[in-house]
């Protein structure tokens, strides 16, 4: 994990998963419906900072938009903060090399925490983490006070940092590695120049990288019916 007063990390963590929510049954499609051309992913949110309904609303418009653009479809649910079991996380498959897992995923679904504040011993500027290999539990953690500290040192607002960190957090447990890229969305250091972009002409995905998060999302969709959420 890097850090510097203008130089903030999307940082990854190995490890895959599964979590435990309760849907409504999923709608059929009606005769002569065609299958959808493009994968969705179903986005469980669970907001321990409490972030502002608005806030949260427009981090997750900017996923969507961010993921639209790579031809992925987003829905999203809110998690219940009172089921323990959802929240666990499993560090038991974390691997520091970037190669990806060596088992696929179980979970039709990505399951999001947003936390109050960086834990100690993690460095100051590390926006969130992902397990993209752990057997259950929560995928990806976002710091909520260091994406409020980025919206205060640069031109971005803080729905957008959230959403931002919040699309390369989930692409890492798509692409099932820890991962970056040079340029584009997974970038692993963003300096104030990149929140400029992010902020007047939005930052992409890298054309590879979002080829190979649609194939994830293809399989995830086949291991089991899910509800249409909002």
């Amino acid at each position: 994990m890097l850090n510097s007063n203008v130089r903030f990390v999307l940082a990854a963590v190995l490890a895959s998963s599964c979590v435990s929510v309760s849907f409504a049954s999923q709608t059929e499609l009606a005769d002569g419906d065609s299958p959808p051309t493009k994968p969705q992913a179903q986005i469980i949110v669970f907001n321990l900072a409490r972030v502002p309904k608005r806030d949260l609303f427009r981090a997750e418009a900017e996923v969507t938009r961010i993921f639209a653009e790579a031809d992925m479809d987003v829905r999203w649910a809110d998690g219940a903060l009172d089921h323990s079991a959802s929240l666990f996380m499993d560090f038991s498959a974390n691997n520091s090399s970037p190669t990806g897992c060596k088992v696929a995923g179980h979970a039709r679904e990505l399951r999001l925490r947003l936390v109050p504040r960086v834990p100690h011993g993690v460095a100051t500027g590390t926006l969130g983490f992902s397990l993209p290999c752990a057997e259950f539990g929560i995928d990806s953690t976002i710091f909520v006070d260091q994406c409020e500290a980025v919206a205060y040192r640069t031109s971005a607002s803080f729905s957008r940092v959230v959403g931002y960190a919040i699309g390369h957090e989930l692409g890492h447990i798509l692409l099932r590695s820890g991962e970056h890229s040079r340029s584009g969305l997974m970038r692993a250091r963003w300096d104030r120049n990149d929140w400029v972009r992010a902020t007047t002409g939005g930052i992409r995905l890298d054309p590879e990288q979002g080829r190979r998060m649609r194939l994830e999302l293809f399989r995830m969709e086949s291991l089991a019916p899910i509800a249409p959420w909002r």
